[in-house]
């Protein structure tokens, strides 16, 4: 954040470190109580901390003299024309003189000299320290029974649950922060939410947050106060949203998919005949859980975007979830898997469609290989359409994940994305597991489209040999592309794809045999022949994909 005043002045030989900052809207009658009150603090902070200090005034447009008045009383006043409590905070600290940067209403309710133990909590290595009305005491008639014992528990509860950040009065008015730590927060937020914003934001940067004892009074003033309970608190709790993307998007999206799998399980094992009863989840259920399914991974693309949006604009660090598949967070693979994924659910919708018509063009007995395959088509189309948005949110670059470290508070070193990443990544050079999760996670997907061929041509009364043929056909061009690109980061050659295609055709005898074992001796169904064979050609196919594709050390995973 670029500052418009210097650091530092001088009074006498003292530095001046203290910024004492009220945001002021028609004070005038409270201006003179708020301004002595502060002095007397700034007194006590230059006595026990050896720290002179300033008093200023950001005014956000009075219209009843509280500028001239405060100038009478030698409070230096800054003149903020954005509108509301935050941006007129936000224009005084910019313009303060302090490396210690203290706030307060200017309405009589706070007794700045408890800022005296916070500039000490500062001066002891805390970046920010809070006040406590419910430590400090908040006297008869200070605060309206719905604030101190329904919105200010409530929010204070969403907000430690959500941000873990030990407080136990985040919206207390009077803190005190160090420059550099304001400076590195980047706050920006208008309104009353802004001081729900620097605590979060302090938190998810790990800086050091300390609390001391604060009192609140009544107010001086004979109007009502800018605050609106219900409007400003439904402003503080969609803040507290809109800055965790974990239970905003990450908690809906894993109980709708949750929800989503075990009714689709139930009904598809009613429908195969493994479970009794009536069939509780039927057509109506099955219609839901598609509905279910989408809508959980929509939620999901959402928090991964909001997460790195946070990442990139540097109030957030990178989970090292994320981090571990950072290299792979990319448009291109977007793309192939959302394609994939589309690919999968036409096919299926394609044999659903020939058996619909085998049958006389009859109602189908059940609906849930129509859901599955939309749900499927669904989410290919949601994951080319997310990763757009996350290219877009990323500054319109192919690569989701920040490639620069963000901007960290100095003193406190917090571990930065560049560097969470690459501590993860510098494994995937030495070691092979890394490599072979990323070839489960290819294989996943390909085994998924596997599965869909061979149980939809099966269904449609192709004979298993043939059914094993097609989907070798479908899955050659996609598993090379898959794991050059992913896996083992190869040449994507004619040459490599050939000894692609020689190690996948190296597969085709087993898979021969395992379906003709299967089906042809054993008599399953290719429902269950399927699954099976995938899971025992997993390690015959990483072991031939590596010798085309890493072999002898011709290529290694991207540095």
């Amino acid at each position: 954040m670029e500052l418009t005043a210097p650091l530092t002045q001088h009074k006498g030989s003292l530095e001046l470190a203290v910024s004492i900052v009220m945001p002021c809207l028609n004070e005038v009658q409270s201006l003179p109580h708020c301004i002595a009150n502060a002095r007397e603090a700034l007194a006590r902070i230059e006595r026990i901390h050896g720290l002179a200090g300033e008093i200023v005034i950001a005014d956000n447009g009075s219209t009843d003299g509280s500028q001239q008045l405060a100038r009478s009383l030698g409070a230096r006043v800054v003149d903020v024309t954005r509108k509301g409590y935050g941006a007129a905070l936000i224009g005084g600290f910019d313009e303060a003189y302090g490396r210690y940067l203290v706030m307060g209403d200017a309405d009589g309710s706070y007794d700045f000299t408890d800022a005296v133990a916070m500039i000490g909590r500062l001066l002891a290595g805390a970046d920010l320290c809070m006040g406590s009305r419910f430590k400090g005491g908040i006297k008869p008639g200070a605060m309206p029974w719905k604030n101190r014992y329904i919105g200010n528990p409530a929010l204070t509860g969403i907000l430690n649950l959500f941000f873990r950040t030990g407080v136990d009065d985040a919206h207390c008015g009077l803190r005190a922060i160090r420059r550099e730590a304001y400076a590195a927060l980047g706050l920006d937020s208008t309104g009353m939410e802004f001081a729900s914003e620097m605590v979060i934001k302090a938190s998810l940067r790990k800086l050091r947050i300390d609390q001391v004892p604060a009192t609140l009074s009544p107010d001086l003033r004979d109007r009502a106060p800018h605050l609106r309970p219900w409007r400003d608190g439904w402003r503080h709790l969609r803040y507290l949203f809109m800055l965790s993307p974990t239970w905003a998007f990450g908690v809906p999206a894993l109980l709708a998919m949750a929800a989503a799998l075990a009714i689709l399980g139930t009904a598809a094992l009613h429908g195969l005949g493994f479970m009794g009863g009536n069939g509780s989840f039927g057509a109506s259920w099955s219609i839901v859980a598609g509905f279910l399914l989408t809508l959980g991974h929509f939620a999901g693309v959402m928090a991964l975007t909001t997460h790195l949006h946070g990442v990139r604009r540097g109030y957030r660090p990178m989970r090292p979830v994320v981090a571990r598949i950072a290299r792979h967070l990319t448009l291109e693979n977007a793309v192939i898997a959302g394609l994939a994924l589309m690919f999968a659910a036409g096919v299926a919708f394609l044999v659903i469609g020939v058996n619909w018509a085998q049958g006389g063009f009859a109602a189908p007995s059940s609906v849930l290989p129509v859901v599955l395959a939309g749900a499927t088509g669904a989410i290919g189309v949601q994951t080319v359409l997310g990763g757009l948005v996350l290219a877009i949110v990323a500054g319109h670059d192919a690569r989701f994940v920040p490639a620069e470290p963000a901007v960290q508070v100095a003193h406190t070193a917090p571990v930065s994305a560049g560097q969470l990443w690459a501590s993860v990544r510098a494994p995937a050079r030495q070691h092979a597991g890394w490599r072979i999760s990323r070839y489960a996670m290819v294989s996943a997907i390909c085994l998924a489209i596997q599965n869909v061929v061979l149980i939809s041509s099966d269904y449609t009364g192709l004979h298993y040999a043939l059914a094993v043929l097609l989907s070798t056909a479908i899955l050659l061009p996609l598993g090379f592309l898959l794991q050059a690109h992913v896996t083992f980061a190869a040449e994507r050659s004619w040459k490599a794809f050939a000894r692609y295609a020689v190690a996948m055709g190296s597969n085709l005898p087993l898979s021969l045999t395992l379906a003709w074992l299967l089906c042809g001796v054993l008599g399953w169904p290719m429902l269950y022949a399927s699954p099976t064979i995938s899971l025992c050609l997993f390690a015959w196919n990483y072991l031939t994909s590596a010798w085309a594709l890493g072999a002898r050390g011709r290529f290694s995973p991207a540095s």
